[in-house]
């Protein structure tokens, strides 16, 4: 199975490991660990979809894509599956919701005046994830124009550098994502905080025949009820969270 996309970043994953069974694909995101690790074909993301296809004697096959894609893909006809989506378009399916990010804003604890709320990032320095303002609540996307300076990355690794640095004053980023960068850089504690301002946002796949989407939805709940699952989330979050 391959897909010719050729004006979009757009590329298929084969299995890591051999598998007797049909293949079963997954429009994805691209790099952003412990979620995905493209170049490995590994993270907390890829992983689970993984042992759920397996559960359904599936191959799981990634083509990976910026999220901001992935919808369009799918509609197009590419993949039986795309990722991290929380509408159900028309003549679509949703599965139960399969993963979930918590969007938190960190600041260092010696800022003057600290962070309370939303609305005491009003002037100051803000980056944040790709997309932000979408995925947030509306009360964010209009704090924006208040910020003194704001600006959305795809690239999230260089983040936790520049708010110990002091170039910016808060960074908005799933903490996970922002853990998984910010120990490669400084294990030790830093004297940060992180203001959990947005709650858990949980999402779903869409795909396209009912009797599939409910194949994987029992493959997802066996595959939670499974000291697997529980390893897994360890293996990458340090504790069980999702």
């Amino acid at each position: 199975m391959k897909y010719a996309v050729t004006t979009l970043l757009l590329f298929c994953c084969w299995p890591a490991q051999p598998c007797q069974w049909p293949e079963l694909s997954f429009l994805v995101g691209v790099e952003k660990p412990p979620y995905i690790e493209v170049a490995t074909q590994s993270g907390y993301e890829l992983e689970l979809l993984q042992q759920v296809s397996l559960k359904m004697h599936r191959c799981a096959v990634f083509i990976h894509s910026p999220n901001g894609r992935l919808l369009e893909l799918f509609k197009q006809g590419v993949a039986d599956f795309a990722s991290l989506q929380r509408s159900t378009p028309d003549g679509t399916y949703a599965t139960l919701p399969y993963i979930s990010y918590e969007n938190v804003v960190i600041t260092r604890s010696d800022l003057q005046p600290p962070l309370q709320t939303l609305d005491d990032l009003t002037g100051r320095r803000v980056m944040a994830f790709q997309n932000a303002r979408q995925f947030l609540p509306p009360a964010y996307a209009e704090l924006v124009p208040r910020f003194s300076s704001y600006l959305e990355v795809v690239e999230q690794h260089q983040l936790p550098a520049m708010l110990l640095k002091g170039r910016i004053d808060a960074l908005v980023m799933d903490k996970n994502i922002f853990e998984y960068y910010y120990r490669q850089i400084a294990p030790g504690d830093q004297n940060l905080q992180q203001l959990p301002l947005f709650g858990k946002n949980s999402y779903h796949l869409l795909g396209r025949d009912p009797w599939l989407v409910q194949r994987f939805d029992q493959a997802l709940q066996l595959f939670q009820l499974s000291k697997e699952y529980q390893q897994l989330q360890l293996k990458y979050f340090q504790q069980v969270n999702q």
